[in-house]
C-alpha cells in the first residue's frame, strides 16, 4: 500500500501512555486497562522520583494479564511484562511499523522519542489510516489513551525464556489455530 510509505507514525499514533510500576500488583494492571479501555500498559522505570522515572521498562498486554490471572503464583507487573519491547519513532513510516508488527506478531508498538515513551501505534491505527487514504489523524469518539495513551506486546511462546532474568515468568505456548475451511 503506497500510503504506508508516506504516512509517519506520529500522524496516526495515540499520544501518551497508560503506565504502571513494575512492582504494581496484577489488580492494579487490570484496573488501568479496564478504566481506560486499553489493551496494554507500559511499565516504567522506578528510578528516583523525577529522575528517569518515565523510561520504558516493559509492556503488559491484555494477553499477558490473562496469563497472570490464570496463574496460581502471586505475580506483579514486572512478572507479566514483556521486556524485549519493540519500539518505533514518531518519524518512522507506517510501513516500517507494520513490518515490525508482522515480524514480532504484535498488535501495538510503543512510540519512543528522546528515549521516553510518548505514545502507542496499533494495527487498528494503521488500518484506519489506509482506509481513509490520507495521513490525517483519525481517532474514534472516546479514542486515545492516557498519560499524555497505550501499546506493545510480543506473543513469545515461552516468556520464561527471559534470558538471565530470574523473576517468575509465565508460559502459555499458543497452539496454532486451524484455518476455517471454505465450502466452495
Amino acid at each position: 500500500v503506497p500510503l504506508l510509505h508516506q504516512v509517519k507514525v506520529g500522524e496516526v499514533m495515540h499520544e501518551g501512555i497508560a503506565t504502571c510500576s513494575a512492582s504494581d500488583d496484577i489488580d492494579r494492571v487490570a484496573a488501568v486497562m479496564a478504566d481506560h479501555g486499553i489493551h496494554c500498559v507500559v511499565a516504567i522505570d522506578e528510578g528516583p522520583p523525577g529522575q528517569d522515572d518515565d523510561r520504558l521498562w516493559g509492556v503488559i498486554s491484555d494477553l499477558d494479564l490473562m496469563r497472570g490471572l490464570e496463574s496460581n503464583v502471586n505475580l506483579d507487573a514486572g512478572n507479566l511484562a514483556e521486556l524485549d519491547v519493540e519500539t518505533v519513532a514518531p518519524e518512522d513510516t507506517l510501513d516500517h511499523a507494520a513490518k515490525a508488527m508482522v515480524r514480532r506478531e504484535l498488535a501495538h508498538l510503543v512510540v519512543v522519542a528522546e528515549g521516553r515513551p510518548v505514545g502507542v501505534v496499533s494495527t487498528l491505527d494503521i488500518a484506519r489510516a489506509t482506509r481513509n487514504g490520507s495521513s490525517r489523524r483519525v481517532v474514534p469518539p472516546g479514542g486515545g489513551h492516557l498519560r499524555g495513551p497505550s501499546f506493545a506486546h510480543s506473543r513469545d511462546p515461552d516468556p520464561r525464556s527471559g534470558g538471565s532474568d530470574s523473576r517468575t515468568r509465565l508460559s502459555s505456548t499458543p497452539s496454532p489455530r486451524p484455518l476455517p475451511s471454505s465450502s466452495l
